[in-house]
């Protein structure tokens, strides 16, 4: 009986504390009392912001300590913590330094108590490591716009570029989230040859600051389809700089600009371990600035997919040119394929049908050496349908 009496008092006292402790959550229209002002113990900087560390006011009904400021386009930028916390989290300034914020309590009937100003210094913002950091790059029919968010937070690049074609001046713009990737091609571009592209760049985040990144003018470099009348392919063995043409059922697919769109089971197939070689004599010297490769499309099952980006379909691979100066292979950049997001399985053909384009060089798209020869080297796979270049032929 005695235990039962020691449960019910418990029972009561716990509901009591209950009770007291709901009141914190219960609002008072009639409540127009202020609560105390909380104590500013010290501020460390952030990236573009501070943490605020204080010690809140004892006042029962405390709901939050708040922080806040009024940015740039006169918005008002706040950051709260429950009374229970120890800090809080100013951010979204638009510069490093120092700033003013406005530090006070809240209770639960949206009092506040006395605002009092307190200066904190921030880091510098992903705004401005973007900014600072953007490259703009001509390329061949297009261009790279480049930076670094190490931050990898929500700021996003504007590029406004304007360009004359068919005698009248076109206008166009792109904006980009910056953490999603670091390097963008805007392609398609058709300006009068030589025409100059006025390019600006400015970056924005989601606080309303702004800043200018790049404010330039690029000529695109002209390159052409490579023509395969020429192209020979040395016998299978055959070594140029001591690397030998790989062998293989209907190497001539590779190079004879038909794909299987074209022609069903047009490609090239070899029995090679990986790495394997193919060579190619292009018949004179040229420049080179693009590669354009096609995969197998034909497959064993009846997918819409068909082989494209699976299989044994060469899917990474390195380039070489010769240098006739030293009479060696000059390594160019390596390529990977990626299978693409679709929304439909069809999508995979539409754009396995296009084929891979990329630049010899992709960090800095240009033209190569003058070459009479070019090296693929197959990393991954064993089929190829089509293989296509551009670039210049040297005088």
């Amino acid at each position: 009986m005695k235990n039962i009496y020691v449960y019910i008092w418990i029972w009561m006292l716990a509901g009591l504390c209950s009770c007291e402790e709901s009141r914190r959550y219960e609002l008072s229209s009639d409540d127009s009392v202020p609560p105390g002002e909380p104590v500013f113990l010290n501020a460390e900087p952030l990236n573009g912001g501070a943490r605020i560390f204080f010690r809140p006011p004892a006042d029962e009904d405390l709901l939050s300590i708040e922080a806040g400021y009024t940015n740039v386009v006169g918005k008002e930028v706040r950051a709260a913590a429950s009374y229970f916390a120890q800090s809080l989290d100013i951010i979204g300034f638009g510069s490093a330094g120092d700033h003013q914020v406005s530090f006070y309590a809240v209770d639960r009937s949206g009092n506040r108590s006395q605002s009092r100003q307190i200066t904190v210094t921030a880091l510098e913002p992903a705004l401005s490591m973007v900014a600072q950091s953007v490259q703009v790059l001509s390329s061949f029919g297009a261009m790279i716009v480049k930076w670094d968010d190490p931050l990898k937070e929500n700021v996003y690049v504007f590029v406004d570029f304007s360009y004359t074609q068919n005698s009248s001046r076109q206008e166009y713009s792109s904006v980009f989230a910056s953490y999603q990737s670091e390097t963008r091609t805007i392609d398609s571009l058709k300006p009068v040859s030589g025409e100059p592209i006025s390019v600006k760049v400015r970056v924005e985040d989601n606080y309303g600051n702004s800043m200018q990144a790049k404010d330039t003018t690029l000529v695109l470099p002209v390159d052409e389809k490579l023509p395969k009348e020429g192209w020979t392919l040395p016998a299978a063995g055959t070594e140029i700089g001591g690397i030998k043409q790989c062998s293989g059922t209907n190497i001539r697919h590779a190079i004879d600009g038909l794909t299987e769109v074209d022609v069903r089971n047009n490609f090239f197939i070899t029995t090679a371990a990986n790495p394997w070689n193919l060579l190619i004599d292009l018949g004179g010297t040229y420049e080179l600035s693009q590669i354009l490769t096609h995969q197998r499309y034909s497959w064993t099952d009846t997918s819409v997919q068909g082989a494209y980006y699976r299989g044994d379909n060469v899917l990474a691979y390195n380039m070489y040119t010769w240098d006739e100066e030293t009479g060696a292979w000059e390594f160019v950049s390596r390529r990977s394929i990626t299978a693409p997001l679709v929304k439909q399985e069809s999508d995979y053909v539409t754009q396995g049908d296009a084929g891979d384009r990329g630049f010899l060089y992709p960090e800095e798209p240009r033209f190569s050496k003058p070459t009479r020869y070019f090296r693929l080297e197959a990393v991954t796979g064993k089929y190829i349908s089509e293989i296509t270049l551009f670039g210049r032929r040297t005088p």
